[in-house]
């Protein structure tokens, strides 16, 4: 039986494409039925808290997954862990500068003596460096980072640190990311595909029917987001009469900008360009008027409504609005199959945020989401209560161990969550 390698790659003029796992890859069936599930994590953060009263349940004997925010959670009831209980401590100093920079760091409170203090290697890059040397990116880190007013420090748009005060910079354009794991293709305008099709046509010419679906289906799913870049600027010209300043190239409406991201890190994922990602929704406390879709008709200040209450409601539909982005991209690796199994079999994906409530700065009851199992054996479908003040980083030290990282403890952790999640 011929094989290939799961490095095989489409060859075309300055582009190489990677392939996803394709069954001519498998192990012989007489050696092993099974390819050992290769594991992926991933984290997308929420900036600037959540409206608490709409995320956490009022009745805690209630087993639904949803209140007002997480209803969207419903249609993936099987695939998520909705986590409550879990805390971080604040040090000094202003309280944003606090939340995407520490909410994976490695930092001991003991040796924390303000923001800056408190940051060291983040989890995901702890892991990247275990993992990292198997693909092409030990790492990505995206951002739907389109905001103009940049007056910020990159305390409050960076959620991956390679150490005190080294940020692994995130990417915020999507043709720049696509171009990253793919290459320039010949000309302007011309599709990467193209380029590769010659070689494509060779090899699917040598697969089985299932494996030769699986390549048309990863080819339409590389050509859906070369078209869906090409249309940014079109789509831009739609929103012409919107009283705010937009950028040249991302997407305007939220919704397309987070799926797109979204979109290119499952791409990164299924290709096995890297194991591990960050995806940040948006920075802490930038001030640019941003739209979302179907919410408002125009432009909203996302973090100047967290501090007055009386835009709770406005604000738990953002909330809300962030889950339903989450579920998407949950989908969308749920129907990608990897392997013997899914996308999503394979992957932690969690969805969070390094505030509680945003309007008090509350660094206790952390909103977290877990989809996904990564290769293990772990029942979806529940909300775990964990005792109040229950370190976030007890379940990064969980999340840490079962990536394959040798840890025994991480940051401020106080014993792994596997008793709960396991």
């Amino acid at each position: 039986m011929r094989k290939i390698s799961r490095r095989t790659m489409l060859h075309g003029s300055c582009a190489t494409i990677t392939l996803p796992w394709l069954d001519i890859m498998l192990p012989c069936r007489h050696s092993s039925p099974f390819a050992e599930p290769v594991r992926r994590i991933a984290f997308m953060y929420i900036p600037n808290g959540v409206i608490s009263q709409h995320w956490f349940p009022e009745n805690k004997n209630d087993d639904t997954l949803a209140p007002q925010s997480l209803r969207p959670l419903e249609a993936i009831r099987d695939e998520v862990t909705v986590i409550n209980g879990l805390s971080r401590t604040y040090i000094s100093g202003e309280p944003h500068s606090q939340c995407g920079s520490c909410w994976l760091t490695s930092a001991s409170l003991l040796s924390a003596t303000g923001a800056t203090g408190a940051i060291d290697v983040t989890l995901d890059q702890v892991i990247g460096r275990k993992v990292g040397e198997q693909t092409p990116f030990p790492s990505l880190e995206l951002s739907c980072n389109s905001f103009l007013n940049n007056a910020e420090p990159k305390l409050y748009d960076s959620i991956s640190w390679y150490g005190p005060g080294n940020d692994a910079k995130s990417m915020n354009e999507p043709a720049s990311v696509f171009e990253r794991m793919f290459g320039r293709a010949v000309r302007i305008n011309q599709s990467v595909l193209d380029t590769v099709m010659d070689d494509a046509k060779s090899l699917r010419s040598a697969l089985g029917v299932a494996d030769r679906r699986k390549i048309d289906e990863y080819l339409e799913s590389v050509r859906a987001i070369e078209s869906r870049l090409n249309k940014q600027d079109l789509s831009r010209r739609n929103f012409s009469d919107v009283q705010s300043p937009v950028p040249d190239s991302p997407p305007i409406n939220r919704g397309d900008y987070i799926r797109l991201m979204g979109d290119l890190m499952i791409l990164a994922f299924k290709t096995d360009q890297t194991r591990v990602a960050t995806l940040m929704v948006g920075p802490e406390r930038w001030e640019t008027p941003q739209l979302y879709d179907s919410l408002f008709e125009q432009p909203v200040n996302h973090h100047q409504m967290t501090h007055d209450d009386t835009y709770d409601a406005q604000v738990a539909l953002i909330d809300r609005f962030h889950v339903e982005q989450f579920v998407y991209l949950v989908k969308q690796m749920r129907d990608t199959l990897d392997g013997n199994a899914t996308l999503l079999d394979n992957t932690f994906f969690v969805l969070g945020a390094g505030l509680g409530d945003g309007n008090s700065h509350s660094f206790a009851d952390l909103p977290i989401v877990i989809a996904g199992k990564g290769g293990l054996e772990i029942e979806g479908g529940r909300r775990i209560d964990c005792p109040k003040g229950t370190p976030l980083a007890n379940l990064w030290l969980l999340l840490g161990q079962q990536m394959g990282v040798p840890m025994e403890s991480f940051a401020d952790s106080t014993g792994s969550l596997k008793d709960y999640v396991g």
